[in-house]
């Protein structure tokens, strides 16, 4: 792995706020402590320099000076270490897509999701209670998120809540992508139906249980496409701190290189979901917060069902809230990555017997996806631009003239 910058004084990155500060520039920290953050802030960060330049950028992350953070074009001296956010008490906002992200008492800190929503109630209180504003996705965000403030009993602590969408998804609902366009792009068969393998990163969930067994059952499909495009995080860097916990220890992209002989297969750890998502027919996956996008476009979902995530992991994620089960997670909409509006895979052996009658029928749950999909978005194809406004209302700065 290439190596990193080494880590700036917290003098000079002081230094340097105070004189943006003298240029009478706000000051926002992008909080992206893992690679897989950037799209879901790159966004709303582009709209704000296209509406206002009196704001001046920094970044907080583990990965300083890393080759895909050029595409914000702010320098490597502004940018800097995850734990030094908590000290820059100059800054205006700390805009975290990470709910553990910690930035100053004094600055006012806004969570924008980094997935739609899945694994409800999942947030620890003193994880929740770090972030001023929650920019919310959906009405089923809201769901959840007020549901989370009476539980924790912070109605008094009046945390703002706005209605903002999916700023990641703007291009995919803006019908950017074309199906044919990115199948030609992968080099792979137009013409063929396809799969694509998304899965999460969680223990216990079917990457690391049988995520091969997975891919090699559906390469005996015969003239069918498939494509594996894990969780971002499911490519952290081996040098990166949480590497171990994200990834299980294993190098996906390595592991994944023994299918690269089959010509219907594409694995795109590198590529956006988001053209994956335009070019499939059909998603397999287990808890993923995508399934979610993938609903908004009404195609089926095929759930793989993952027992010992239920019985192993399920409880730590849900440590603060003890009357969280199985079947609430399996069940509820507010958690169950709309496993209701698909189909649920028991054993492999009905996997491509279902992948075949998905195809099928793809009218098949329709009616249960629209249904849905009415509660999965705010300002859709607008989103970036909703919170682009909000931030620029927020910081109480003039954008400029349209």
């Amino acid at each position: 792995m290439p190596r990193l910058k080494k880590q700036i004084s917290e003098y000079a990155v002081r230094a340097l706020m105070q004189t943006d500060k003298a240029l009478k520039k706000k000051i926002i920290i992008l909080d992206i402590e893992e690679l897989s953050f950037i799209p879901y802030i790159y966004p709303v960060y582009r709209k704000l320099k296209e509406k206002t330049d009196k704001i001046s950028y920094y970044i907080s992350t583990h990965y300083i000076g890393h080759e895909s953070l050029k595409i914000f074009e702010i320098p490597v001296k502004k940018q800097f270490g995850v734990k030094l956010s908590r000290k820059l008490n100059t800054a205006d906002i700390f805009l975290s897509p990470h709910i553990y992200g910690v930035g100053s008492k004094e600055t006012m800190k806004i969570h924008i999701n980094h997935n739609q929503p899945v694994k409800y109630e999942s947030y620890q209180k003193e994880d929740f209670v770090n972030f001023d504003i929650h920019f919310l996705t959906s009405p089923l965000h809201k769901e959840q998120t007020d549901n989370t403030i009476i539980k924790y009993e912070l109605e008094d602590r009046k945390i703002r809540l706005f209605e903002i969408g999916y700023p990641k998804s703007d291009e995919l609902l803006n019908g950017k992508y074309k199906r044919e366009d990115e199948l030609m792009k992968l080099k792979l068969n137009p013409e063929f139906k396809t799969v694509l393998y998304a899965p999460s990163w969680d223990e216990g969930l079917s990457l690391r249980t049988k995520g091969e067994e997975i891919i090699s059952e559906i390469l005996k499909l015969k003239n069918i496409n498939l494509i594996v495009k894990l969780h971002p995080i499911s490519y952290c860097p081996e040098n990166g701190p949480n590497y171990i916990f994200y990834t299980g220890g294993i190098n996906w992209k390595e592991k994944l290189k023994k299918f690269e002989a089959f010509s219907n297969f594409r694995h795109a750890p590198l590529n956006s979901i988001d053209p994956l998502l335009s070019a499939a027919d059909i998603l397999v996956t287990d808890l993923s917060s995508v399934a979610l996008e993938f609903i908004i476009l009404d195609k089926p979902v095929i759930y793989i069902d993952c027992p010992e995530f239920f019985e192993k992991t399920l409880k730590n994620i849900y440590s603060g809230f003890g009357d969280t089960n199985e079947e609430m997670v399996k069940n509820d909409p507010k958690a169950n990555a709309g496993r209701h509006t698909g189909n649920v895979v028991y054993n492999l052996e009905e996997l491509n017997n279902t992948i075949i009658n998905c195809l099928n029928n793809p009218g098949e749950n329709s009616n249960k996806r629209q249904e849905l999909s009415k509660k999965l978005i705010y300002n859709p194809g607008k989103s970036a631009e909703a919170a682009a406004d909000k931030i620029i209302e927020l910081l109480n700065i003039q954008p400029k003239a349209a």
